[in-house]
């Protein structure tokens, strides 16, 4: 995974780690991305961007161990629970990087044969990508489980989901990805994904599991 740094939270707290909501904005990018002095900087705008989804990881899951590294130019955020005896499945967390004048081919035998668990009686899914193909995303940690309506852009969440994807494929363009956790599965509830446009963040949010009890 390239060099890489480590970060312990606290004990674990109980049953209470997934009770914060994620039905709200679950941080304040603007108010991150005001603070930083223009012209916006890319890699000034990621650490920040990796740091605050941290802070807001370990509140809800504070037994966790994230690490940080870097992966064919993106850095990713993910927590290698396993390394300290957590409940939670290893999971990326986020990752941003700046599109590339060129991307390698996809390699779609390779894609196929990346592990899904199967999910019995759940919507289809698709080996999703976190940072996109067309911003140079590739495989291992970059991979997650997607609602292939989603993915695919056969819903109406999806083609806006596309739509920022086929935005974000302009080289140059700063690209960012956060995957929104409502258990201890690798599957996330939901997806937050930004792209800086001019001095501005915009970012958007998406359903990407079924609430429980719905």
């Amino acid at each position: 995974m390239g060099n890489s740094q480590a970060r312990s939270a606290s004990p674990p707290a109980g049953p209470s780690r997934y009770k914060e909501s994620v039905t709200r904005l679950p941080v304040d990018y603007k108010g991150l991305v005001r603070d930083l002095s223009m012209p916006l900087v890319p890699a000034e705008v990621g650490k920040v961007l990796l740091g605050a989804v941290a802070d807001r990881y370990e509140r809800v899951c504070p037994d966790c161990s994230l690490v940080q590294f870097m992966q064919s130019g993106a850095a990713y955020l993910f927590d290698l629970a396993s390394a300290v005896g957590a409940g939670q499945e290893d999971r990326t967390v986020a990752a941003w990087t700046v599109t590339p004048a060129t991307v390698n081919k996809r390699d779609v035998s390779y894609q196929r044969g990346f592990p899904l668990a199967a999910d019995p009686g759940g919507p289809l899914a698709d080996r999703g990508h976190l940072i996109p193909n067309l911003s140079g995303g590739e495989f291992g940690p970059n991979i997650f489980r997607q609602d292939r309506s989603l993915n695919r852009g056969w819903s109406q969440e999806g083609r806006r989901f596309r739509a920022l994807e086929r935005e974000a494929a302009i080289p140059g363009t700063f690209y960012f990805g956060h995957l929104l956790y409502k258990d201890d599965t690798s599957y996330p509830m939901e997806i937050e994904i930004g792209i800086l446009r001019g001095g501005t963040l915009h970012v958007e949010r998406f359903q990407n599991r079924i609430p429980p009890g719905r």
